[in-house]
């Protein structure tokens, strides 16, 4: 099918991606809202006279004019869509705020030191008077005994100041700011005990607590049952959702097995029950009024699934996706799935534009589609007669079709590749249903004994052999391919590449192979530049909070230097991330000692970390002094002080920056340090 064919076959995929191609817009380039308005006045008006007008309706040679005008509307209204977003999550005059109130939008997380709750601004105390407010700030509550007991929808006081989400300015560090953006805060502080106290308890009925509240006693029951370690884990996971209850352990080896989609309630899941309640009510398909039942109950059954876990935003997206499949068979509207995807999209794009960036998002649509295209076509290449053989054909077509869609993605996002998805998809796919509604039995059952510990036995040890599977899947050689890099350019590149080779090999289009082998040429031309781009030298000096760590790359080589040796989370944090971009393969790590002296082509770096330095420090004759845990404890040395640059980490005190040398780098309040040190 030629793709202006398709297109027409799919009216809301035509409004989808110009809406979607908006939003995008929106993140890289501002423009004012005033010309955003005019374009979409221009567009409607120039609608309406097309449809209005005969001579424009009937003209052909006129279409794509009218195409043209809808494209504009669309691209226009994703943007200033995102546009209103923006502006209703935005604070005036935030440094005037000493006080604010608001309810928690959720129970607090707990970490390490403190309680993480976002909250749901209400009003806002500046200049002697309270302010409305209708925005969100993430607020770190210092940990205690009456912190640990605050709830969604529980009003709160706070006197503190807001600050502005910001990055700590690593080089290809983790978007927080912007991810937070995307869920609407901008805003966060940390709260000691005594600068809140709680007004009222939430005492109004919310559809999302009592998600919460009755996932939780479902989870009370899996735990009275006997289920435990493991099992327990997987079961709280991959039938309600409760990815908190996982350990990092199962997590790292379901991952590496790329199995690590099923712990997540999603489109799996809830297709899974969409599928065989659909097939349970076929029998209601023969009329008009027995498929409006069918509709219902299915309505009924996905939303009240989704509330069982919790009202999760991936479930939530999959419960909107079955649901406008549900509505077409209600009317029996013979449209393809495609448009029913589209209409979805759509839907919660208008709901939240900024759901377009959220990677579960991402990985569903895309996955569906790609599995909805290309299975059936891998399916019919081979014809099988055996039923086994036949079964074990299309799970791999489903699994394969699925990862074509997604592994660009995959890569960018999590920069590993799991060799074997297919075996482990093999192992759970066939079993994630049995589980879910065997998991169901045992929360309906839970009041009578003999079925309660009939079906904890059977749960636990199928569990556990399924999580050994995944194990031996996982501890195969060469099965998980790690710190790959791409760009968001070579992305756009491989899903361009993928839709060229389909074009021309499924659709037979010389012009389609003509633009893939350009395509692929213009990857390989970045891979070359990035090649020429890594063998470089240069020093990184990151901004660790009250820590020192820093990088020095020659080349495909990197030595770390810190104050003690990194545990992984903070090599994932900062090392891997800028290391992988610049390609490097070789790892080294040294502890600094208290003060350090290197020459790296010629260029002289002192490290300091004692303070009994800086009668000295004057003496030194460096081109980069690096000063940490506070070495130099008086701001009136760095003027003082003869070098090329002066680079204070985040393990000293903050300075001021009317005290701050021209030729001082505070990375704190400027980001990480890289300093070029010459070519290879």
């Amino acid at each position: 099918m030629y793709f202006r064919e398709f297109l027409h076959t799919v009216p809301f995929i035509r409004l989808l991606l110009p809406f979607s191609l908006g939003i995008v817009l929106s993140e890289f380039f501002v423009v004012e809202n005033g010309l955003i308005y005019i374009s979409i006045i221009l567009s409607f008006i120039s609608l309406f006279v097309f449809q209005t007008l005969p001579f424009f309706r009937k003209s052909y040679a006129y279409s794509f004019i009218y195409g043209i005008f809808i494209f504009l509307f669309c691209i226009s209204s994703g943007y200033i869509r995102v546009n209103h977003s923006n502006e209703k999550m935005a604070l005036s005059s935030v440094d005037s705020i000493t006080a604010f109130k608001g309810s928690l939008k959720r129970s607090p997380d707990e970490k390490a030191k403190s309680m993480a709750c976002v909250i749901e601004l209400k009003g806002l105390y500046k200049n002697d008077r309270w302010e409305k407010a209708n925005a969100q700030a993430l607020l770190y509550l210092a940990k205690d005994s009456l912190s640990k007991e605050l709830e969604m929808g529980d009003e709160i006081l706070v006197w503190s100041m807001l600050e502005r989400v910001r990055n700590n300015g690593n080089p290809n560090e983790f978007d927080y700011a912007k991810y937070l953006q995307h869920r609407y805060i901008l805003y966060s502080t940390y709260v000691r005990a005594s600068s809140w106290k709680l007004i009222e308890k939430n005492q109004s009925f919310n559809f999302k607590h009592l998600a919460v509240v009755w996932r939780q006693r479902l989870l009370n029951i899996y735990k009275r049952a006997g289920l435990k370690n493991e099992a327990y884990e997987i079961l709280a996971a991959l039938t309600l959702g409760a990815r908190d209850e996982v350990s990092e352990d199962v997590k790292t080896v379901w991952s590496a097995a790329g199995a690590t989609h099923v712990l997540a309630v999603s489109g799996l899941h809830v297709g899974i029950i969409f599928g065989v309640m659909q097939f349970l009510l076929s029998f209601l398909a023969g009329s008009k009024l027995g498929r409006f039942f069918r509709g219902v109950i299915l309505l009924a059954c996905l939303w009240s699934y989704a509330l069982l876990t919790g009202l999760s935003p991936s479930v939530m997206r999959a419960a909107s996706m079955f649901s406008i499949l549900a509505i077409a068979l209600m009317i029996n509207r013979k449209g393809t799935i495609y448009n029913s995807l589209a209409i979805s999209a759509l839907l919660l794009l208008l709901i939240n534009p900024f759901v377009l960036f959220d990677v579960g998002f991402q990985f569903s649509y895309l996955a569906v589609v790609s599995i909805v295209y290309f299975q059936p076509k891998f399916e019919n290449m081979i014809k099988l007669n055996s039923f086994v053989l036949r079964w074990t054909w299309r799970l791999f077509t489903v699994s394969l079709a699925a990862q074509i869609g997604t592994f660009p993605l995959a890569i960018y996002y999590f920069h590993q590749f799991p060799a074997y998805f297919f075996l482990s998809n093999f192992v759970i796919i066939p079993v994630a249903g049995l589980l879910i509604y065997s998991s169901a039995l045992l929360l309906i059952f839970s009041e009578i004994d003999f079925i309660t510990k009939w079906f904890t036995y059977l749960l636990q040890h199928f569990v556990e052999l399924i999580h050994g599977l995944i194990y031996q899947i996982q501890a195969l050689p060469g099965a998980l391919v790690e710190r790959i890099t791409f760009t968001s350019l070579q992305v756009v590149l491989l899903y361009g590449l993928i839709i060229g080779l389909t074009f021309s090999i499924l659709g037979k289009r010389k012009k389609a192979l003509f633009a893939s082998l350009i395509i692929l040429i213009a990857f390989q031309l970045i891979n070359i530049y990035d090649l020429h781009q890594s063998q470089s030298c240069e020093m990184l000096v990151f901004n660790a909070s009250k820590q020192t760590v820093i990088c020095i790359r020659d080349g495909q080589s990197v030595l770390v230097l810190s104050d003690t040796l990194l545990n992984e989370k903070q090599k994932n944090r900062l090392v891997y991330p800028y290391a992988m971009a610049k390609g490097v393969k070789n790892y080294s790590y040294e502890v600094l000692k208290d003060n350090d002296l290197r020459v790296i082509n010629d260029k002289v770096i002192a490290v300091l970390g004692e303070s009994s330095l800086k009668e000295h420090v004057k003496e030194l004759n460096a081109d980069y002094i690096i000063l940490r845990n506070n070495a130099l404890r008086k701001d009136r040395y760095l003027s003082e002080i003869n070098c090329g640059m002066i680079i204070r980490d985040a393990s000293n005190y903050k300075m001021k920056k009317e005290r701050m040398a021209e030729n001082v780098w505070d990375t704190e309040k400027l980001g990480a340090c890289i300093i070029f040190l010459g070519q290879k």
